[in-house]
């Protein structure tokens, strides 16, 4: 299971907030990807390219999962793309500056 600990000091914190707040609604909101390798930001990536995955994945190198500054999070058996409760948290992530869009709904980051 992908762990909070593995992104930068500055973003823990926050992370582990927003995910302690998504679960006060549901329980089974999980991590589903913090830091990854180029390896797997690779995978990802042509899983994409491939039209095997309905979420966006950057090309590796321009990943800030790679950089352990993004995160994402997700409900088993609940659609992301129309998952409320990542919209809710969305909203609150972008409200303490941080960047989430609902075009991949499972994506939170921070920009350098």
């Amino acid at each position: 299971m992908p762990l909070l600990t593995s992104l930068v000091a500055d973003l823990r914190q926050p992370a582990q907030l927003l995910l302690s707040v998504g679960r006060t609604y549901d329980r089974a909101l999980r991590v589903t990807s913090a830091r990854r390798t180029s390896a797997e930001q690779a995978r990802l990536y042509a899983r994409w390219q491939a039209g095997l995955s309905v979420l966006p994945a950057a090309p590796p190198g321009s990943s800030l999962h790679e950089y352990g500054l993004a995160f994402d999070l997700a409900r088993p058996s609940v659609d992301p793309r129309r998952d409320q409760l990542l919209a809710a948290l969305g909203e609150v992530w972008n409200s303490w500056g941080g960047h989430w869009s609902a075009r991949d709904p499972v994506h939170f980051e921070v920009r350098p």
